[in-house]
């Protein structure tokens, strides 16, 4: 019976042992989803966190990286902190995702609605690729190229400015934010994240809009005034040579004035004398025509600047390295 006994013990310890093994080797092999879980638990986001998680409209998989990654909104001085290096402070930086945890730069601007969204979501997508395998990354590698190559417009000027060894995880995140209507396997992969990836591109428009309208009415205001410009000097050498030529016609008409017998007659003075007044009024019609002109491209001039001074304004909003009071 002892025997017996003893042996039901062991037994049960054997038991009690490889399944100690298995949960020991489950969670060293699940060591990062263990590490993500506990800190999406013990993460309490802010109301105005957790209202643009909600706006997001994450997956369960997207709130679970949200949750892990702990996004936060910093003011200037926490985000240069936790986000910013000495150098480079010309670059407007959004946000970043350093040491596990997402950083946004608290922009509030009305114009720019949907830059903290978009942002968080940018990060997000640098969380998620930072837990993708090698394998994972490269089955992507096909679509992304074929989505740069389709939205070199948009992308290009962005992924250049990375080195080599960044590019293709900015191309990842941009394109996930970016770009709407991507390759069927882009789509799928990113649905795993934004239940809507349309809505995330949505943000990204809002906020770019009203750079992009101001820049496409200064690309529209400096054609107009190159436009204008070439009628002003057209219109400046032909005033010139008319002018010129006028002048030496009005001297020509006087000295034979002065001459007596220089007119056959009063007729031929008066028609003479009507051509130089006729050419004339030409003259000066043409030069407020010139003038009119120049107030035109003066005024485009003025609209020009105007918008220069907006997009550096904004430019300036958006970039933490600039203070408040630095602002206009």
């Amino acid at each position: 019976m002892n025997r017996r006994k003893d042996y039901v013990v062991f037994a049960g310890g054997m038991v009690l042992t490889v399944a100690l093994i298995a949960v020991v080797a489950w969670g060293l092999v699940n060591r990062e989803w263990i590490y993500d879980y506990v800190r999406g638990m013990t993460y309490q986001p802010t109301a105005e966190m957790s209202l643009i998680r909600d706006k997001l409209k994450l997956t369960e998989k997207g709130k679970f990286l949200f949750n892990a990654a702990q996004p936060e909104l910093n003011e200037r001085d926490a985000f240069n902190s936790s986000c910013r290096s000495a150098v480079d402070t010309e670059v407007a930086v959004l946000g970043c995702y350093a040491a596990g945890n997402i950083h946004i730069y608290n922009i509030v601007e009305d114009e720019l609605a949907g830059i903290r969204e978009l942002t968080t979501a940018h990060e997000l997508l640098h969380a998620n690729w930072a837990r993708m395998s090698e394998e994972e990354k490269r089955d992507l590698v096909e679509p992304l190229t074929r989505t740069f190559d389709a939205n070199r417009d948009l992308l290009e000027s962005e992924i250049t400015t990375y080195n080599v060894d960044e590019r293709q995880e900015e191309l990842y995140v941009r394109a996930g934010t970016e770009v709407a209507n991507l390759p069927d396997v882009l789509e799928k992969h990113y649905a795993e994240v934004f239940s809507d990836q349309d809505l995330v591109v949505s943000f990204y428009n809002s906020y770019i809009k009203v750079f992009r309208e101001i820049e496409a009415e200064m690309d529209a205001l400096k054609a107009e005034m190159d436009a204008i410009m070439v009628e002003v000097n057209a219109k400046t050498a032909e005033y010139e040579q008319r002018a010129n030529q006028l002048e030496a016609e009005v001297e020509s008409f006087n000295n034979c004035a002065r001459m007596e017998g220089c007119f056959v007659s009063m007729d031929e003075f008066c028609v003479k004398r009507n051509a130089l007044l006729s050419e004339q009024n030409a003259v000066e019609a043409l030069y407020n025509e010139i003038d009119s002109l120049i107030r035109e491209y003066n005024s485009r001039v003025e609209r020009y600047n105007a918008d220069i001074t907006r997009h550096e304004t904004l430019d300036k909003k958006i970039n933490s390295s600039v203070k408040v009071d630095e602002i206009e």
